[in-house]
């Protein structure tokens, strides 16, 4: 079967949200094996706290574009909802616009940094050392991800403030 670009684009949006999940979930093991060792009496290994500061940095990037399909991040509805309805139009499509384009400037500029990281081959001097270019990728994926999510929202002409699509979260945003 002939897999479209739509079905391989949202199966990286979702995969990346499992990712995400994943490494929360190994995230807080690693926490609660760290904690265990050292009420033990033993030395737990000198890589959580580096690891553990590396997994919130891709969980929250990987989690990204997922919470924006969702309608799941932080949205300010103040002003938005007070405007008539065609101000209200305009207003949302600059804010699509705004975000894509902040998000693609932001996978740009990681991108030019991974490539650099790679070049140097830096390395993040820590309790273990790890190549630099590590604290790049997730934010050029998320955001790259992130801008794709605005810009899908740009072209269909979804609103952001109507219904959620089918399975998310309805709860009421401020």
């Amino acid at each position: 079967m002939k897999a479209h670009a739509k079905d391989v684009y949202d199966g990286c949006v979702t995969a990346l949200a499992v990712i995400s999940g994943s490494i929360l979930v190994s995230m807080c093991t690693v926490i609660v094996f760290d904690v265990a060792l050292r009420n033990l009496g033993m030395q737990p290994p000198r890589a959580t706290v580096a690891l553990t500061e590396y997994a919130l940095l891709y969980f929250t990037m990987f989690a990204a574009p997922y919470l924006v399909r969702k309608r799941g991040h932080v949205v300010v509805r103040l002003i938005y909802e007070r405007l008539p309805i065609t101000p209200r139009y305009f207003v949302e499509i600059g804010v699509y616009g705004l975000c894509a384009a902040v998000a693609f400037v932001i996978t740009y500029v990681s991108g030019g940094l991974v490539m650099e990281s790679i070049g140097l081959a830096d390395t993040e001097p820590r309790s273990i050392d790890l190549p630099r270019w590590l604290l790049f990728t997730p934010l050029l994926i998320g955001f790259f991800f992130v801008g794709c999510e605005f810009l899908r929202l740009l072209l269909t002409g979804e609103s952001f403030y109507g219904p959620p699509e089918e399975g998310a979260h309805t709860e009421e945003r401020y």
